[in-house]
């Protein structure tokens, strides 16, 4: 399939300001002028470009990522139709079609977070974000190193000088110098011990020049958290690093004080450290699926996004509180955990009925794109405050600028 990016990104402004303006929610401020995006929007797949299941709707994938801009979704397990990785892109507007490309990761291959510069293939191989999307199967990693293998996750930490939106594309000349922490699970010949054991962390110090790249240092990998084994044990579950690389959530499977819960430690925010400590910031109270973390931002620490038992949720560590999200559609099942765009969707792959026609109900499987400030739990604890939410709702040209900053950084047609 060719890329035809410059058609794409040539509809995007058009598609984005020529969209319906959408009703604010209940209480909601006009935020300078400016439409709110849809509450909840369903984006199903194409069976007939995904493959179908066994009930003979489209395939979804598992262990899915999304970018930053929450327009390309990084999706392991993708089936015979489009190889073991893929990479879908979601339109802009709801009723637009989503297109496919394929890679050439091995499944529970994981992006950089924080820039998505790189690919991560499970042996270790760097690939560029924007090689894979040009050249899908034969693009070529760029480098090799970090943790390696199923279960890990990896992010820029951005320190001062480190260049973090200056554009990727090829041919810019200017040498960036990058640090990428990656945190891992151990990997078990056993298949149900995948993913539970001590953690692990391994930092890489990159030179980037927007052509070729290579590593100049690296640290690790080095087990953490052994300060924490009288409190939390030395075995934990479902961890995932934070988009900046500085904290991590994680479940401690037999912790000596307390029942096992997701909790939220912290990393040294100097990527030549290895003193990490590990410190609590912060405890759900029970142990849902993976929580993914947000972007940080000035109002608090990033929020933190589940799913559990079918339902989605979003933590704001900030209130200390969970609000589940809505859904407009029936029988709604997220199949996979869920990430959080810079402006502050939350996008996550599911499945439900479309019931609009009540004699048929048809089963649809795709992508479920949610703005967390518009839901009826977030807004009725603003009420029972008496005061407005700080945040109404995500607006389209929020939407707009972050898929603009992600085009720019990459070297993507605008």
């Amino acid at each position: 399939m060719s890329l035809s990016l410059q058609r794409a990104s040539g509809i995007l402004t058009g598609a984005l300001l020529a969209g319906a303006v959408c009703a604010a929610p209940e209480g909601a401020q006009e935020v300078a002028g400016d439409a709110c995006v849809p509450h909840v929007a369903y984006l199903p797949l194409d069976a007939d470009a995904v493959g179908r299941d066994d009930h003979g709707v489209a395939a979804l994938g598992t262990y899915e990522r999304i970018s930053p801009d929450g327009r390309f979704i990084l999706r392991s397990y993708s089936g015979a139709r489009l190889g073991q990785v893929s990479l879908m892109e979601l339109p802009v507007e709801p009723a637009g079609r989503i297109r496919t490309f394929r890679t050439p990761l091995s499944n529970e291959a994981f992006p950089v977070q924080g820039s998505w510069r790189y690919l991560v293939d499970v042996t270790g191989e760097h690939y560029r974000f924007a090689d894979v999307l040009r050249l899908q199967e034969r693009a070529r990693p760029l480098f090799r190193g970090g943790m390696t293998g199923f279960y890990a996750a990896a992010a820029e930490v951005t320190t001062q000088g480190a260049h973090q939106e200056s554009p990727a594309g090829a041919g810019s000349g200017t040498m960036r110098r990058l640090w990428i922490r990656s945190l891992s699970w151990p990997n078990h010949a056993d298949p149900d011990q995948q993913g539970v054991g001590p953690l692990q962390v391994a930092t890489l110090e990159v030179v980037d020049d927007g052509t070729e790249a290579r590593i100049v240092s690296a640290r690790g990998p080095r087990f953490i958290c052994s300060g924490r084994t009288s409190v939390d044990g030395g075995v934990y579950a479902l961890p995932m690093l934070s988009i900046d690389g500085t904290e991590f959530s994680a479940i401690p499977q037999v912790p000596r004080v307390g029942q096992p819960s997701m909790r939220v430690y912290g990393l040294s925010a100097d990527p030549a450290s290895d003193a990490h400590p590990c410190d609590l910031r912060g405890d759900l109270g029970s142990s849902p699926g993976k929580a993914v973390f947000g972007f940080p931002h000035a109002a608090g620490a990033p929020w933190l996004s589940y799913s559990d038992i079918g339902q989605v949720y979003v933590h704001d560590r900030q209130l200390g509180l969970t609000f589940r999200l809505d859904h407009a559609r029936d029988r709604v099942l997220a199949s996979a955990f869920p990430g959080l765009t810079r402006d502050g969707r939350v996008i996550y792959g599911a499945t439900w009925q479309d019931c609009a026609d009540a004699q048929a109900c048809p089963r649809k499987a795709g992508y479920v794109v949610v703005d967390p400030h518009q839901s009826r739990a977030w807004r009725d604890h603003w009420r029972a405050q008496g005061r407005p939410p700080p945040r109404a709702c995500i607006t389209r040209a929020e939407v707009l600028a972050e898929r603009t900053r992600f085009a720019r950084m990459h070297g993507l047609p605008q």
